[in-house]
């Protein structure tokens, strides 16, 4: 989340907060969780005008998504993830997609993984910021091969 030190202030901040994502990690590899994967969290606001294709403007994302913020201290979220940030946040993403039945890819109509930027392009176009998509998505086809 921009704008703070450690993933233990995005937890302090989200208890007096209306919203607040399911997992934070810190600049330290530190994960928080601050809401149960079976509950909405409320961090991802609406889908907007100009969003992904597979997005229905009348379904609510959070009813639909786990939610993950990384800690970075500018507020323009313009940080990139620290190395160890980086290793954590995609062992916790393959963690959730395979718990949830998940499709380990990008974002499409049949699920995946993505941004805020797919359900609301005009108020959070730069999140997650810079974050490794490719990386990611090698991560877990490296990681699902290797399963089968």
């Amino acid at each position: 989340m921009a704008g703070f030190e450690s993933a233990e202030a995005v937890g302090h901040f989200f208890q007096t907060a209306d919203v607040a994502t399911h997992y934070t990690i810190g600049r330290d590899g530190v994960i928080v969780q601050s809401v149960r994967e079976c509950h909405a969290a409320w961090g991802n606001g609406g889908v907007t005008e100009g969003h992904a294709p597979w997005w229905n403007r009348a379904l609510n994302p959070n009813y639909v998504t786990i939610s993950i913020e990384h800690v970075k201290p500018s507020r323009d979220n313009s940080d990139e993830l620290t190395e160890i940030q980086k290793q954590v946040s995609f062992r916790l993403i393959r963690s959730i997609c395979a718990r949830h039945d998940i499709p380990m890819q990008l974002a499409t109509a049949a699920g995946g993984i993505t941004g805020h930027f797919s359900m609301d392009p005009v108020h959070r176009h730069f999140c997650p910021g810079p974050y490794p998509w490719d990386e990611l998505i090698a991560f877990l086809q490296q990681k699902k091969e290797a399963g089968r």
